[in-house]
């Protein structure tokens, strides 16, 4: 038994001194192969509304060179129905490479012209060559794709303080809605691109009615109105402002002038008078 552990043991020594003896690849970042591609498949890019985005793409070879190296990057149609449209963003068809370095960037810009509330615009890119390097090799990783949103961040103070309101399309039985007067916006209790505004007056040209709060959102430029605001007075039930078929809107670096389009007795519930209106508001 003795002896045939000391075989064991001396085999086990054999295996573990062949495993440390075996050979380690090394890549040769200098004479190897090189390969050019981009950092990442997908880059996602939010774009402010009414506005662009820059980003630096990066792109990224292998092996290093004493001198600079330029790579050509091409847009590539795919047929996709959410593809971008050229006006939508802007790009070069060139990096550079500089010398002793293994990276470069990509400029990119995304643009706001025509992309909606929700969707999401692509532009696919891809690197078709290389100079300064005769072995190239272009794989999967040429081939990127640029994710355009729009975002519409609200600062805390866009349409805060004192507004004229002023009526531009009356409600029910051609009526003004809202007292024409001063009024203030504050922040709202939903989200912070929530605004709120309280009227003393309502329906004034009907009797003496009031106060109520109006709440509304402001969405990149269009300002969606909460349904079922109740005005606290009305024909056989009180009657609701809700959200009309158009949205209103602003510009979006400008809180001067705010038009809301609403409807007033929302489904015709309490007047069977259902009836767009529509207020101004214009800051002081």
């Amino acid at each position: 038994m003795r002896k045939c552990l000391q075989i064991l043991c001396l085999s086990l020594g054999v295996l573990i001194l062949t495993s440390c003896e075996e050979e380690v690849a090394e890549f040769d970042d200098i004479n190897g192969q090189t390969y050019v591609r981009f950092a990442s498949s997908i880059v996602e890019l939010p774009v402010v509304f009414d506005s662009s985005a820059e980003i630096e793409i990066p792109v990224q070879v292998n092996t290093i060179s004493e001198t600079e190296r330029t790579i050509t990057v091409d847009v590539v149609a795919t047929g996709a129905e959410n593809e971008a449209t050229p006006e939508q963003y802007s790009v070069g068809n060139s990096v550079t490479i500089p010398a002793n370095s293994y990276r470069g960037t990509l400029s990119f810009t995304g643009i706001d012209n025509g992309i909606e509330i929700g969707e999401t615009r692509t532009v696919t890119l891809e690197i078709t060559d290389i100079s300064g390097t005769s072995d190239a090799s272009l794989d999967v990783f040429r081939r990127t794709t640029v994710n355009l949103f729009q975002v519409c961040p609200v600062p805390s103070d866009f349409f805060i303080g004192e507004y004229q309101l002023t009526t531009t399309a009356p409600g029910i039985f051609g009526s003004v809605v809202f007292g024409q007067a001063v009024v203030t916006l504050e922040q709202g209790d939903s989200s912070s691109d929530a605004r709120k505004f309280t009227s003393e007056f309502v329906y004034p040209e009907l009797g003496t009615f009031g106060p109520v709060t109006f709440n509304f959102t402001l969405v990149c430029g269009t300002v969606l109105v909460a349904s079922g605001q109740d005005m606290g007075i009305g024909c056989t039930i009180n009657t609701n402002l809700g959200p009309s078929n158009t949205a209103g809107g602003y510009e979006a670096d400008d809180d001067s002038i705010l038009v809301i389009d609403f409807v007033d007795d929302e489904g015709g519930r309490s007047c069977a008078a259902e009836t767009n209106a529509s207020i101004t508001l214009t800051k002081i």
